[in-house]
């Protein structure tokens, strides 16, 4: 499935940043990172800091707040092999970026390699691993953007009005999917999720994860279900919070 933020383009940045260059205290670390502009890709690096990131590019650096972040998305995937009877898999953590001047950058990194008896990842199991150093600092990025987009969202639902999350529309009186209203107090679960084996196809992946309480749904069950790519889905952390203090 094609996303739509792969098809943007970057402006330019032809020369050094002017004004602020840096923030006063050091980062946390560093994700290597890239750019798909109309020349193709370009690697850079975000270094994490309290207050933002910064973007560099070979000598170029350019410092953005949290406030210069539009748009986030976020999401797990596994990666693996079948060798001899064992299943050799990897994490993968993918954070995307859109700023206010247009930027996207996106970076996608793997934790360790770990090795599980294949009898044993078909039951759902996985060898336990290290904890991870990539989650932590994606989620340095993840959080404050969140709160920050929470405190937007809330304050623009109180005045009336909407805010999207890619096929998601939130209003003050719920969400509204593809022309389907979902009051909030229907809603009886929202989560993100990563399913990794499942004989549903359909479940398989990073999801938004919702259900709601419908006359006639499916099966004949009092319910009905969404699930949506996690990737399709900008700020899903901000849906997931609404949605719980919203619902109850």
């Amino acid at each position: 499935m094609a996303r739509w933020w792969q098809k943007k383009s970057a402006p330019e940045k032809g020369g050094p940043v002017t004004g602020e260059q840096y923030f006063s205290a050091e980062a946390h670390g560093t994700l290597p990172a890239h750019i798909d502009g109309p020349d193709g890709r370009r690697q850079v690096t975000l270094a994490v800091h309290d207050d933002g990131v910064v973007l560099s590019d070979g000598n170029t650096h350019r410092p953005y707040r949290w406030s210069d972040v539009a748009h986030l998305w976020h999401a797990n995937d596994m990666d693996g092999e079948a060798a001899n009877g064992l299943m050799i898999t990897k994490w993968l953590h993918e954070l995307l970026l859109e700023f206010t001047d247009g930027t996207v950058v996106g970076s996608l990194l793997a934790d360790p390699p770990v090795v599980t008896p294949e009898a044993a990842f078909r039951n759902g199991q996985l060898s336990s691993s290290p904890p991870s150093v990539i989650a932590p600092l994606m989620q340095r990025v993840n959080a404050p953007v969140t709160e920050l987009h929470l405190t937007r969202a809330k304050a623009r639902l109180a005045a009336g009005g909407q805010v999207h999350f890619g096929p998601l529309t939130a209003t003050p009186d719920g969400l509204h999917h593809h022309g389907k209203k979902i009051p909030w107090h229907t809603i009886t679960s929202c989560r993100y999720s990563v399913v990794i084996f499942s004989e549903d196809e359909e479940e398989l992946g990073a999801m938004l994860r919702m259900e709601y309480e419908v006359d006639g749904g499916a099966h004949g069950l009092p319910f009905d279900w969404l699930r949506i790519p996690a990737l399709d889905v900008p700020d899903l952390d901000v849906l997931v919070r609404l949605t719980e203090e919203n619902r109850t």
